[in-house]
């Protein structure tokens, strides 16, 4: 053994705890025991530390809103506002004998979305036409709805199918076969003005001209088609298709909004929501202009039904007037005048009353019995009060045969006398009325506001966009970073690899960014000395490299010999940048350190020094060269490098050899302590091939990189190879700023001079 080794201290079990200890670093946040819930700090520092997702799923959401907005097609609104009065008192109506109440607003909501109303719009502006110019995907829409310019815009890319702006086509007329319905259709525009269309299976239809009707046999139908004006470049496709009458009409009701403004206001709002604005309002407008038209319409039918109905009662009652009279005169003439009693001419008085009331209410209940069924409420009601009446008339007639009988007579014919002549005067004023009503009926139907042409879309507006991507991509880089943390199966706590491996856990090195500066460049080839211990020996990563020297120089009181090897499970965890700068925290008080480099595959240890791989270890082992000529002197005296050399075929075999156990032999002497850079443990077997020839073994990891599976199987790998891992390094650890130094799942302290 060396001799400066052999003045070293014997350790107890307590300082090599303590040592372990301080090589694990900076001390970091207990963890969250089991059952208890995380803290606020701890989901705060998931989102700090996984920023960079954060970051680029907002960008990612925002950028998608605002493509969105580009791309989607802009929805407009349009309404238009109806007011339905209640029922006039003029002439437009009849009086009590025939009087029915106001429609409520909600039978005129459903009136208006009727199929029977619907139908006639769908007609006038022929909604069950659908015809589009055909656009790039994605893009070509919107483009297009963006060009100004007079005329078809020239074709920009893709295809010459595609149109980009400024195409029109307007059809008059398209009858197809019911095959066709439903079914695209494709109209190509022609030079001269011409077109074809063809069937969804790219077959000739028909060909012609705009201005012309064109048509042609299809199966045992025809086809007809007139283009009232096409403006299209030439070789531009539109899509086209006839739509069945009942589905469009389905459509329209689906879309149609109507609401009253207002609790029993007798205001309805009209709205619908479309892709084309001027469309939209055309649709809106012929909707309330084709309710009011109905409503006219059923206003004067209902008139022209009453008018029929009195028309056929005037002669009937004409004919009871002229009996009565007859009657009358008859008796005077018999028994002359009759003065009647004060009793007498009150019961003619209410007799009157009565008798009027019950034919007024048997017209009412004929013109009823024309609408309603026997078992309505209306007639039921009706009926009642007609059986009241006629208990009346009753008890009066007997009234009126307690009187003398010539009294009694005069008194009921001159009732029946003035009935009847009351009845007919009625029906004759309210026939004439009706018939003033039908030459010129006025609904109670009117257009406070018609529908206005939007000139800014509804959907999509840009600040609703973009403050709903803005919210979303939060919420989404936030869910993003919970779900990286939940799914991520590298091990990050030291505490964790010692209870699920049993493997000590010496160091946690920090990561450090004036190390990412040095790596630029070397990989720049701008600086030829790149160990961050030779350039920062201050920095935080330094520093714990140096509880490590702390950790190894009690561990190698017991060990065979002073021979470091650091491994790792995989590649890229950090064992080099470990490597070279413990060969220089160790090479301290004039105490000569050997940094070897047995990768022999792809070792990188020379490029820290600006150094060639050649002449090297697989150069001495080959004979090749002598071992003082491959051992290179830095420009620290207390570090020397023997680089990898010639890439060998067989790399596993040369490690395994006589010849580098007798040079390991022969090194552990001349220097106080030789490290070697072996390659990963899991990858290749030459790292366990040189393990039972050290004393200590160390595994480098990296933080977040290997799960608890690939570090027990790493170990396992040493261990059936016959030598023994005596403790671990967790490199990498990433932190976050904080007020005093850095913080985050590890707190790191930095304590520098004022000189630094």
């Amino acid at each position: 053994m060396n001799p400066e080794q052999k003045k070293q201290p014997s350790a107890t079990p307590v300082d090599l705890g303590l040592a372990r200890e301080a090589a694990r670093g900076s001390p970091h946040p207990p963890q969250v025991p089991p059952g208890e819930e995380p803290t606020l700090a701890r989901y705060v520092w998931t989102i700090l530390e996984g920023w960079t997702l954060v970051a680029a799923i907002f960008l990612f959401v925002l950028a998608a809103g605002a493509f969105y907005f580009f791309a989607a097609t802009p929805i407009y609104h349009s309404d238009v506002v109806v007011q339905v009065e209640q029922k006039n008192k003029g002439l437009a109506v009849l009086d009590d004998l025939l009087a029915s109440g106001a429609t409520p607003a909600e039978t005129e909501m459903a009136i208006i979305r009727s199929r029977s109303s619907l139908d006639h719009v769908v007609d006038e502006l022929a909604l069950d036409l659908d015809v589009a110019a055909r656009r790039f995907p994605v893009i070509g829409g919107a483009m297009a709805r963006r060009y100004k310019g007079a005329g078809p815009a020239p074709l920009r890319f893709g295809p010459a199918s595609f149109g980009w702006g400024g195409e029109r086509l307007k059809i008059r007329r398209l009858d197809v076969p019911d095959e066709l319905l439903d079914r695209p259709l494709q109209l190509t525009a022609l030079p001269g003005g011409g077109f074809r269309l063809t069937d969804p299976d790219d077959q000739t239809i028909v060909e012609g001209e705009a201005g012309k009707l064109a048509s042609a046999p299809y199966g045992e139908r025809t086809v007809e088609i007139f283009v009232a004006d096409l403006l299209a470049r030439p070789g531009t496709q539109f899509d086209v298709m006839r739509r069945r009458r009942s589905d469009v009409v389905t459509g329209l009701q689906k879309k149609l909004r109507v609401a009253e403004d207002g609790k029993l206001s007798g205001i309805l709002v009209i709205s619908l929501d479309g892709a084309d604005p001027a469309r939209t309002a055309a649709v809106l407008d012929a909707v309330a202009n084709n309710y009011v038209r109905q409503n006219v319409e059923r206003k004067s039918a209902d008139t022209a039904q009453q008018l029929t109905f009195l028309e056929s009662q005037l002669p009937i009652v004409k004919a009871n007037v002229g009996e009565a009279e007859a009657a009358l005169n008859k008796f005077l003439a018999t028994h002359g005048s009759v003065n009647l009693s004060n009793d007498a001419q009150a019961v003619l008085a209410r007799g009157v009353e009565v008798e009027k009331e019950l034919t007024s209410l048997e017209l009412q209940r004929s013109e009823l019995n024309q609408r309603f069924t026997a078992s309505h409420p209306t007639l039921a009601s009706l009926n009642e009060k007609m059986a009241m009446l006629r208990n009346e008339r009753a008890t009066l007639n007997a009234k009126m045969k307690q009187m003398p009988e010539a009294e009694a007579d005069s008194a009921r014919l001159q009732r029946d006398l003035r009935v009847s002549n009351e009845l007919y005067n009625v029906l004759l004023n309210k026939t004439q009325e009706l018939r003033i009503v039908k030459s010129g009926t006025v609904g109670n139907v009117r257009i406070l506001d018609p529908a206005v042409v939007s000139a800014r879309p509804a959907w999509p507006r840009a600040g609703a966009v973009l403050a709903l991507s803005s919210l979303l991509g939060v919420l989404a880089g936030i869910g993003g970073a919970f779900a990286r943390k939940a799914l991520a199966q590298g091990v990050e706590d030291a505490d964790e690899i010692e209870s699920g491996t049993g493997l000590a856990v010496y160091a946690t090195v920090p990561h450090s960014e004036t190390e990412d500066a040095l790596v630029r460049g070397r990989r720049a080839g701008t600086t030829r000395q790149t160990v961050l211990a030779a350039i920062d020996p201050q920095d935080i990563a330094v520093e714990n490299l140096r509880s490590l020297r702390t950790s190894l120089q009690f561990a190698l009181v017991e060990a065979r010999n002073n021979i470091i090897t650091l491994s790792g499970p995989a590649p890229e965890v950090g064992k080099s940048f470990v490597s070279v700068n413990l060969a220089y925290v160790l090479a301290t008080n004039d105490r000569r350190v050997l940094l070897i480099d047995a990768d022999l595959r792809r070792g990188r240890i020379h490029r820290f020094f600006g150094l060639g791989r050649r002449p090297g270890l697989s150069d001495v082992l080959g004979g090749a060269v002598a071992l003082g000529d491959a051992i290179r002197r830095t420009s620290d005296g207390g570090v020397d490098v023997l680089p990898t050399g010639s890439v060998p075929p067989n790399a596993a075999e040369l490690l395994a050899s006589r010849h580098f156990q007798a040079l390991l032999e022969k090194v552990s002497h001349s220097y106080a302590y030789v490290v070697i850079d072996t390659p990963p443990a899991l990858a290749v077997a030459d790292a366990t091939i040189v393990a039972p020839l050290a004393g200590v073994n160390l595994l480098v990891l990296k933080a977040g990189k290997h799960s608890m599976r690939e570090i027990a199987a790493c170990v396992k790998r040493f261990t059936q190879a016959g030598s023994t891992v005596q403790g671990a390094v967790l490199n990498d650890i990433r932190t976050t700023a904080g007020r005093y130094g850095r913080h985050g799942r590890y707190q790191r302290y930095e304590y520098r001079s004022d000189l630094a």
